[in-house]
């Protein structure tokens, strides 16, 4: 099977910089279908909100819907990352906020990261992903502990 290799440059509208207080209506439900589609994802729209209204991550909004980002620091390195947390597309399953992906290096380079990452349970994702440029460092398993009794 050869994988598709979708062109990365499309018009679109530049994202903005949200106050989450001011569209949470529009978020919130976005955030809630994420969670749906990822069941091992442990937050609640709650937490985004905190996280945005505090500083400690940033949403962007645009016609297309909207995207969480949040820069984290390795402790030993101090090198960054900027962390794709939450991307919601009002049209699902094209993953359009992909096909911008000079917009989040730009956020990326402002931000003084060295890469992006993103993270997703959904398989498609990660093939297309895999097929435009990203790399996959990690794969992560679990297994749920039995109590006694």
């Amino acid at each position: 099977m050869t994988a598709t290799i979708v062109p990365l440059r499309k018009k679109f509208d530049v994202p903005e910089f949200s106050d989450i207080r001011h569209c949470w209506d529009m978020v919130k439900p976005g955030i809630e279908f994420v969670l749906k589609q990822n069941p091992h994802l442990t937050y609640m729209p709650e937490d985004v909100f905190s996280e945005c209204v505090t500083g400690k991550s940033m949403l962007f909004t645009s016609v297309l819907g909207f995207v969480v980002l949040t820069v984290q620091e390795d402790p030993f390195t101090k090198a960054k990352v900027l962390v794709v947390w939450v991307a919601h597309m009002h049209e699902h399953g094209k993953h359009n906020w992909l096909d911008h992906i000079d917009w989040f290096e730009g956020v990326a380079k402002y931000c003084e990261c060295s890469c992006i990452e993103a993270q997703s349970a959904i398989p498609e994702l990660g093939q297309y992903l895999s097929a435009n440029g990203w790399k996959q460092e990690a794969t992560i398993y679990t297994r749920e502990v039995q109590k006694d009794g």
